[in-house]
């Protein structure tokens, strides 16, 4: 009898220190994937770029509450660092959720224009940014300048090219940046209007989140035309300004382009890897 539930109990144990370490290997591997992820935080942006524990945040959102419940989906509760934070521009829609952000994570780097607000949310976050024991690196976003992940994959500043001149309307000093893994690029056009004026040399880009959530005056058919994007992403929300445009949604559909939107998908996801020699849509979220 003895015997027996000896054998019994070893062949448990057996089978539990197998099933902890194929858990565990896929633990493992899950946390070292590369992922592009854009979040559904309503009206605004808010784009997760991960890999394994480094992150690279673009915008927030209007909605702390939101982001950080979109934000748990994908950065394992144990992991209180994101690596990189960028601000697009102060637009409330863009950085509203940043300071809640900043209150339960720790930020390496922040990066933005020096362009401001009178907002209070922009007040705010500026405060909470300069709190802490140990505040962030500011780093001013200009061309060129670029984030590169440990294990392949970079995000690269398009724009602005310099310092932005003094009075430049808000989404005219919209950053624009482009990340790259594999073979594939995804261009992140904040909410710059009139981008072929802006970025007349840009480069094609497999996906490309369309600037300004989809606004009449983002996306002419000249700009689709240089980037040549097989996807597109709307990040967009319930709202009165009418977006997306059904112009725009027309110009992008001429393209021949697959449109995807946060409001109707929910978090639009994106896995990148060396077997894919790039990325691919994994799926959407509500």
């Amino acid at each position: 009898m003895r015997q027996i539930l000896a054998r019994t109990l070893f062949i448990l144990l057996a089978l539990a220190v197998l099933v902890g370490g194929l858990f565990s290997l896929w633990a493992w591997q899950n946390s070292q994937e590369t992922k592009v992820v854009f979040l559904d935080v309503g009206q605004g942006d808010a784009i997760l770029i991960s890999q394994g524990g480094n992150q690279i945040l673009i915008d927030g959102g209007r909605s702390g509450k939101l982001l950080l419940s979109r934000l748990s989906r994908y950065v394992p509760f144990w992991d209180r660092t994101i690596e990189t934070v960028i601000t697009t521009h102060p637009d409330a829609d863009h950085i509203g959720g940043l300071p809640d952000l900043v209150r339960n994570y720790h930020v390496g780097t922040f990066i933005s224009t020096d362009a401001s607000s009178s907002s209070d949310i922009f007040k705010l976050l500026q405060e909470r940014l300069g709190s802490g024991a140990e505040p962030p690196e500011r780093i001013e976003a200009r061309g060129g300048l670029s984030v590169t992940l440990p294990q392949g994959g970079s995000l690269r500043i398009l724009y602005p090219r310099g310092p932005l001149p003094e009075n430049t309307e808000s989404n005219e000093g919209s950053v624009v940046t482009r990340f790259s893994y594999g073979e594939t690029d995804f261009l992140l056009a904040g909410d710059l209007p009139h981008e072929e004026t802006f970025l007349p040399d840009v480069p094609e880009s497999e996906i490309l989140k369309l600037s300004h959530h989809g606004s009449k005056y983002s996306s002419d058919e000249k700009f689709l035309s240089l980037v040549k994007p097989k996807e597109v992403i709307i990040s967009v929300g319930e709202n009165s300004y009418g977006h997306p445009s059904p112009e725009t949604i027309s110009r992008v559909a001429s393209e021949g382009a697959l449109i995807r939107r946060t409001d109707r998908s929910g978090d639009i996801s994106y896995r990148c890897s060396a077997v894919f020699d790039g990325c691919v849509f994994s799926g959407a979220t509500r």
